[in-house]
């Protein structure tokens, strides 16, 4: 049991930090391929990639054990950890990231692109804060599952949250990431277009539980 979660929890890290990893680079390649300018500076990737990702993976690893590890619902792992399965949502979750950040980017470029930068980080950033969510499960509703089961990625959401409000707003900070303050309005635009790959992720989930029950139902009845 403690293998199969260990096992589990591995690939719910290298999800969450594949399909943030995949999102950033498809933001750059689908700039560059549109003509838009860098919607991210390099010191903004260091941010995400060490503080954001950083202490959300961590906080991940930290997942309690699923139900049913010892029953024939687990799944008998390949050679390959990045299953077909596991390749699919990265895709579903890089592609909001990508679509996402670069429309609020490109309203934002041609006439302040400094504000176009932070809109970018931050969108990005909030994207990460929500996908965290999303790896708990590759089934079950984020909305289903005990919001303090897991009280480290309770704490570290809410440090990265703390984080990024001063990558924003601290002098500091915005001389090295290039960052500008945000109005209230700006935040509540980039809030719900982040929120759009939880939306994604729990449609797929939908569909999988749909598909699987499918499965379970007719193996019955043939067995029958």
């Amino acid at each position: 049991e403690e293998g199969r979660s260990i096992y589990k929890t591995i690939k719910k890290v290298i999800l969450y930090l594949f399909s943030t990893s995949l999102g950033e680079v498809l933001t750059i390649v689908g700039a560059l391929l549109v003509g838009y300018p860098l919607p991210i500076l390099a010191a903004q990737i260091i941010w995400l990639n060490f503080v954001t990702d950083g202490f959300l993976d961590v906080a991940l690893a930290m997942e309690p054990k699923e139900e049913g590890l010892l029953s024939s619902k687990f799944v008998k792992p390949n050679k390959y950890i990045v299953d077909g399965l596991m390749a699919q949502r990265m895709i579903l979750m890089a592609l909001p990231m990508m679509f996402g950040t670069l429309f609020l980017f490109q309203g934002y470029f041609e006439t302040d692109l400094e504000k176009a930068w932070t809109i970018s980080l931050t969108t990005l950033a909030v994207f990460q804060w929500f996908n965290a969510w999303n790896c708990r499960s590759d089934s079950k509703s984020v909305f289903k599952m005990d919001f303090f089961s897991n009280k480290w990625l309770v704490g570290a959401t809410g440090l990265v949250i703390c984080l990024q409000l001063l990558a924003i707003y601290n002098p500091l900070l915005q001389s090295i990431l290039r960052t500008v303050p945000l109005s209230l309005s700006e935040w509540l635009i980039i809030i719900p277009v982040a929120a759009s790959i939880v939306v994604v992720e729990e449609l797929r989930k939908t569909l999988y539980r749909t598909r699987t029950a499918h499965k379970a139902a007719a193996a019955e009845a043939y067995a029958s």
